[in-house]
C-alpha cells in the first residue's frame, strides 16, 4: 500500500472510523484509569472492558475488537458492539492482532482503527494501511467523545522521536499516580 499524506491521515482519524482494535493488555497497563498497578488484573480488566463497550456505543464504531493475551485457549465473548477475544497459548496479541489486519479487516483499513502503543503492532499495522492510536490519545479521544480532542500528528516525527507530551498529559499521570499512592495508605 501507498503511505497516505498527513493531511489525508489526519482526516481519517478526525472522523468516526467503521472498527477498532485493541491490544488489551497493552492500551489497559498505558491508561493511570485502568492500570491495576498492584491491584486486581481481574477487575481492572472488567472495568476497561465495561469502557470499551461504552466508548464505543457512543461512537457509533460498528465493531470493537479488544485482544487480550490467553493462557487456557482461546475463546471469544461479545458485548454489543464489543468482541472481546483471548488468544491461545503461544500466541501473543500481537501476533492476533496483526492476522486482523491482514485478515477480516484488511480490505477495511482506511477505516479501522488499530489501538496499541507497541511499535511492533504500530508499525506494521500502519504499513499495511491502517490508522494507528497510541493508548493515551485513544483514551482522550474517546473519553471527550470522537472529533472532541484533535490527534498529535505522529508523522512529524523529531530525529525519530515522538513530541514531548503535553503539560495536561503530565499532570493527568502524575494526578493518577499520586492517588494510586494515597490508596494504599
Amino acid at each position: 500500500r501507498a503511505p497516505r499524506s498527513s493531511a489525508t491521515r489526519a482526516r481519517l482519524v478526525r472522523g468516526s472510523p467503521h472498527a477498532v482494535l485493541v491490544d488489551g493488555y497493552n492500551v489497559l497497563h498505558a491508561i493511570p484509569k485502568f492500570a491495576p498497578r498492584g491491584r486486581d488484573l481481574g477487575s481492572a480488566r472488567d472495568r476497561f472492558e465495561a469502557w470499551l463497550a461504552a466508548a464505543a456505543a457512543r461512537a457509533g464504531v460498528k465493531r470493537c475488537v479488544l485482544v487480550w493475551d490467553g493462557r487456557d485457549g482461546s475463546r471469544q465473548t461479545r458485548a454489543g458492539r464489543l468482541t472481546i477475544l483471548y488468544t491461545a497459548a503461544g500466541t501473543s496479541a500481537d501476533d492476533r492482532l496483526l492476522e486482523l489486519c491482514r485478515g477480516p479487516f484488511a480490505s477495511r483499513s482506511a477505516f479501522t482503527w488499530v489501538v496499541s502503543s507497541d511499535g511492533d503492532v504500530r508499525g506494521p499495522a500502519r504499513q499495511l494501511g491502517f490508522i494507528t492510536l497510541g493508548a493515551m490519545e485513544f483514551y482522550r479521544r474517546w473519553t471527550a467523545g470522537i472529533g472532541g480532542v484533535e490527534p498529535r500528528d505522529e508523522s512529524n516525527l523529531t530525529h525519530g522521536r515522538p513530541a514531548r507530551a503535553s503539560r495536561a498529559e503530565i499532570d493527568e499521570l502524575l494526578d493518577a499516580f499520586l492517588s494510586a499512592d494515597r490508596d494504599r495508605g
